[in-house]
């Protein structure tokens, strides 16, 4: 499990060049094949394609383990290609997420937000 402000610096890097790679790809291809191929396609095939080559597993990254870890590289593609702010929101849901799961004897209070045993 990486530490979270690696994890999200790892997944902002990544959103920014897919996000860069959109627009290079606008103006290579121009607005005839941009309107059968929209932005968002293009963000989604290539956050994927970072995700497999890179391996990236936004749920690894957070102490969660899938069992295909393909449907994660695919998961975590598509979270890339949102673009940042997007992935900034989902990170810091995921985090607060690992609070809220309680171990076996763990009583949770909701005022607190925090792990009482």
């Amino acid at each position: 499990m990486l530490e979270t402000s690696k994890a999200v610096a790892i997944m902002l890097v990544f959103a920014v060049l897919v996000q860069f790679l959109v627009d290079r790809v606008k103006d290579i291809v121009g607005e005839k094949v941009m309107g059968y191929v929209k932005a968002p396609v293009w963000a989604a095939l290539l956050g994927v394609l970072f995700a497999f080559l890179f391996r990236l597993d936004v749920f690894a990254m957070f102490g969660y383990t899938a069992q295909l870890p393909a449907v994660a590289y695919i998961m975590t593609g598509l979270i890339l290609s949102a673009g940042a702010a997007p992935i900034h929101e989902l990170i810091e849901k995921v985090r607060a997420s690992r609070d809220t799961i309680l171990l076996p004897g763990e009583i949770f209070e909701p005022e607190k937000g925090m792990r009482d045993e």
